[in-house]
C-alpha cells in the first residue's frame, strides 16, 4: 500500500509539473478522468474503477474534499496565479456566469435551510458537490480553451475514451461474462451509457456536417463498439436520451443550415419508418439484437415477464411520489439539504446497497425541486435554458463547420443530460455534471475560438 501511495504522489507532482509548464494540460486530464475513470467501483473489476479520483482510499476516507474536486482548484490556483503574475484578471465567467450564480445563489439557500432544519452537515456535502463540480468543470474550461485545437484536443480524449471504454465493455461481456447477460442488470457504471450514446450522437453530426474530418472516421471505427456495449449495459433511459438528443441534433441543424435541409428532411422520412419497423419487429424478441426495441417499449408498457424492470419501475414510482409530497410541504423555497424526504408511501429498505437512497432520488429533476423549491427550480431551468438558447446563436454565428457541429452537439448533449436525470441520478453523478460543465465552457469559448483562427490565417 506504501507503494501504490508512492507511485500516486509521484503521478500527482508530474501531472501538476506539466499543468504548471502549460495549464491547458490539465483541461485535458480532467476530462480524461471524466471519461475513462469510474466514480466507484465496479461489480467487475476494470482497473480505471480501482483508481482513486472520485473517492478516497478507505484509510483515507472522509476527507471533505475528492481528489477530483482538488485537482481542479490546484488547476484554477495555477491559472489564477499566471494571470495575476501577468496582471491580467484572475478568472472570467462569460455570459453564463449569470445563470451559474442564480442557481448556486438558490443551492447556498438550500444549505442554509437544511442546517436550520436539522439537516445532517455530512449529507449536505454529499448533495452539494455535484453543483459544485459542475460550476467549477465550466470555470476551468471557459478560462483554459482559447483556440480551436484545444477544441479538437478535448474531443480525442472524448472520442478516445469512448473506444477505451468500449473495449472494457466487449472483455466484460465477451471474455468475463462469455455473452451473456442473465442475471446482470447493468455491465458497466450507468452513466458509460450517457457518454457512449453522446458520442455516437457526435457521429452522427460529423456524418451530417463535416465528413472530412479524422475524428469523424475514427469514430465510424468505433461506432460497432459502442453500440454493442450500449445494449450490453442496458440503460433505457440512455435510449431516450439518445432519441431525444437526436431530434434537437437535427433541430438544430434544420434551422442552422438551410442548404442542408433538402438531405435532413430526407434522412427524417427514412429514419422515422426505420426505428418505427425495428421496434415493432423486434420488441416481443430475445435476441441480442432486440433489447433496445424492449428497452424502447418498456419505458411505455412493461414488460409483464421482467420482473426487475417493473420492480424498478414500481420502486420509482413510489419514489416519485414520496419526493413530491415532501416538495408540496415548501413548495416555493424548498425542503433544504441534509434532510430525508417523507415516506407516505413505504420504500423497501436499500440501506444496505444506496445508504442515501432517502435522501438522493433516482429522479434527480425533482431532487432539485424538492430541496430548492420553485425557486431554484426555476434557476436550474434557467441555466441549463441559458445554455441551450447561447448555443443555439452561437451556433448560427459561427462559420466554421467543425465549430458548429461542437456547438450543436452540446446543446443536444445538455438536453440529454436532463432526460437521464429524470430517471437516473444524473444530476448527483459527479462524472456527469463535470461532463456537462466542460462542455458548457468550450461551448462558450468558440466564437473565440474562431476569431483566433481568423486571425491566424490573416497572418502573412
Amino acid at each position: 500500500m506504501t507503494l501504490s501511495y508512492l507511485f500516486a504522489g509521484l503521478a500527482a507532482l508530474v501531472t501538476v509539473a506539466l499543468i504548471v509548464k502549460r495549464p491547458i494540460v490539465g483541461l485535458y486530464v480532467v476530462t480524461a478522468c471524466v471519461v475513462l475513470i469510474e466514480a466507484e467501483p465496479l461489480k467487475i473489476p476494470i482497473l480505471s474503477d480501482q483508481l482513486y479520483i472520485y473517492y478516497w482510499p478507505p484509510e483515507l476516507a472522509g476527507r471533505g474534499e475528492r481528489p477530483i474536486g482538488l485537482l481542479i482548484l490546484v488547476i484554477l490556483a495555477i491559472v489564477i496565479y499566471g494571470r495575476l503574475r501577468r496582471r491580467e484578471r484572475a478568472l472570467q465567467g462569460g455570459s453564463l456566469l449569470l445563470p451559474f450564480s442564480c442557481f448556486l445563489l438558490c443551492v447556498a439557500w438550500g444549505v442554509i435551510r437544511g442546517l436550520a432544519s436539522g439537516g445532517t452537515f455530512k449529507i449536505i456535502v454529499l448533495e452539494v458537490r455535484p453543483f459544485w463540480y459542475l460550476f467549477i468543470a465550466y470555470l476551468l474550461a471557459y478560462n483554459l480553451v482559447s483556440k480551436s485545437r484545444h477544441v479538437r484536443t478535448v474531443f480525442w480524449v472524448i472520442i478516445l475514451g469512448a473506444g477505451v471504454k468500449s473495449l472494457q465493455g466487449l472483455y466484460i461481456y465477451l471474455v468475463v461474462l462469455h455473452g451473456h447477460l442473465e442475471g446482470h442488470h447493468e455491465i458497466m457504471a450507468h452513466e458509460e451509457s450517457f457518454f457512449l450514446c453522446a458520442v455516437i450522437l457526435l457521429f452522427a453530426l460529423f456524418f451530417l456536417h463535416h465528413r472530412d474530418h479524422a475524428q469523424y472516421y475514427t469514430t465510424l471505427q468505433v461506432l460497432p463498439l459502442m453500440a454493442i456495449v450500449v445494449i450490453a449495459n442496458q440503460r433505457r433511459a440512455a435510449y431516450a436520451a439518445l432519441m431525444a438528443g437526436a431530434v434537437v441534433a437535427w433541430t438544430l441543424s434544420f434551422l442552422i443550415a438551410p442548404h442542408g435541409r433538402v438531405r435532413l428532411g430526407t434522412i427524417m422520412r427514412l429514419a422515422v419508418p426505420l426505428v418505427v419497423g425495428y421496434v415493432l419487429a423486434f420488441y416481443r424478441d430475445a435476441e441480442f439484437i432486440a433489447r433496445p426495441a424492449r428497452a424502447i417499449v418498456s419505458l411505455i408498457y412493461p414488460d409483464p415477464v421482467d420482473i426487475v424492470s417493473i420492480d424498478s419501475g414500481l420502486y420509482r414510482t413510489i419514489e416519485n411520489h414520496n419526493v413530491i409530497s415532501t416538495a408540496m410541504q415548501h413548495p416555493i423555497l424548498g425542503w433544504g439539504f441534509g434532510r430525508p424526504f417523507l415516506q407516505s408511501l413505504l420504500l423497501p429498505d436499500k440501506s444496505a446497497t444506496l445508504p442515501f437512497y432517502l435522501y438522493i432520488p433516482h429522479n434527480t429533476i425533482f431532487w432539485v425541486w424538492m430541496r430548492l423549491g420553485a425557486v431554484g427550480f426555476a434557476a436550474l431551468c434557467y441555466l441549463f435554458g441559458a445554455i441551450a438558447v447561447r448555443g443555439f446563436l452561437i451556433a448560427l454565428r459561427l462559420r466554421d463547420r467543425y465549430l458548429q457541429v461542437i456547438a450543436i452537439f452540446v446543446v443536444a448533449v445538455s438536453v440529454m443530460e436532463l432526460i437521464v436525470a429524470y430517471a437516473d441520478l444524473q444530476l448527483y453523478f459527479h462524472r456527469n455534471v463535470l461532463y456537462v460543465g466542460l462542455l458548457a465552457g468550450v461551448l462558450m469559448r468558440l466564437p473565440t475560438c474562431e476569431e483566433d483562427e481568423t486571425r491566424d490565417a490573416a497572418r502573412p
